[in-house]
């Protein structure tokens, strides 16, 4: 059975409606780490491809500018984009006997193992209408809980629950259905940049770092030339190269270890700066699940079970 809800209701399950400037800051502040990342990378490319050209970097100010800040840019362009077409596309569910399909959603299909919790809860400003949650978590732990949400009419409703009556055995995975009695209001967590620079100054040093390291300990790397063949530098960038080297370099093998040092140190701080912005993640989702489970439990008398029987899966 597939229940279909109009796109002009998205404006109560989607909290990017109505579409401000705060809400576009804030989906830009969450990315702003990666993005400078991205930025320093792109610039550092073209600084380069500059100095072997014996170009002047004031004069390709406005290609830096454009460098610097193309990956923001291009970032609000396809967010902005990918928001007005959800905000103007129907959501779908469809119930089978051992699945979900939900749409517009990252992961559309969703086995009844996966889910934890179905939620009505009222609609303050149209009482004719209900707001069905699907709370699913797809790791064996259920560390990261996500939420899915649609707008039933009360006769769609009362189809939802006939038939998830019907997918209902003894033996199989439970997923309770919560009827609120009041919408539900949730704290907000909130997500610090510390985590995301970590990770954003992990993937930097990785990118540089790997490479160097990498290229130093090949065994082609002993060779007398600075630049292999196959090599995508133009002659005069590999003699602006040797140039370099035997300006700051007593010889070769001098440069090659001093470059395995930097290699090295970035990839090790690479790795580190990544573990341990991957762990604040960590420990930012599981607040957040904890969150997400607790919320409908809060109030004690805010809900009635309406069944906690199994649903096949």
């Amino acid at each position: 059975m597939q229940f279909e809800q109009p796109a002009a209701l998205n404006k109560y399950v989607d909290a990017s409606i109505p579409f401000t400037w705060i809400v576009r800051w804030q989906a830009l502040k969450l990315s702003l780490p990666v993005l400078i990342c991205c930025s320093l990378l792109v610039v550092e490319q073209v600084l380069f491809g500059l100095w072997l050209n014996d170009r002047t970097f004031k004069s390709e100010l406005p290609l830096l500018i454009s460098c610097a800040f193309g990956p923001a840019v291009f970032f609000m362009l396809a967010y902005e984009v990918q928001i007005r077409i959800a905000h103007r596309t129907k959501r779908t569910l469809k119930l089978e006997s051992k699945q979900v399909y939900i749409s517009p959603a990252k992961y559309y299909r969703l086995a009844f193992k996966h889910i934890l919790r179905w939620r009505l809860e009222p609609i303050a400003v149209a009482s004719e209408l209900s707001k069905l949650t699907l709370e699913y978590s797809l790791d064996k732990k259920r560390k990261l809980l996500r939420e899915w949400s649609v707008v039933l009419s009360r006769k769609q409703e009362r189809d939802f629950l006939s038939q998830l009556e019907k997918l209902q055995q003894p033996g199989s995975t439970s997923a309770e259905v919560l009827r609120l009695t009041q919408p539900l209001v949730r704290k907000k967590v909130n997500r610090r940049l510390r985590s995301g620079a970590a990770l954003a100054l992990g993937l930097y040093f990785l990118v540089h770092g790997l490479p160097i390291l990498g290229g130093c300990l090949s065994p082609s790397s002993g060779e007398s030339q600075p630049s292999r063949p196959g090599s995508r530098l133009s002659a005069r960038g590999k003699a602006k190269l040797r140039e370099f080297v035997t300006l700051h370099f007593s010889s070769l093998e001098e440069f090659r270890r001093f470059m395995i040092i930097a290699g090295g140190s970035m990839t090790v701080l690479g790795a580190a700066f990544y573990f341990w912005g991957v762990s604040a993640v960590k420990k930012e989702n599981a607040l957040a699940a904890a969150e997400s489970d607790a919320a409908p439990r809060a109030a004690s008398a805010g809900f009635e079970a309406i069944s906690s029987a199994p649903v096949k899966g």
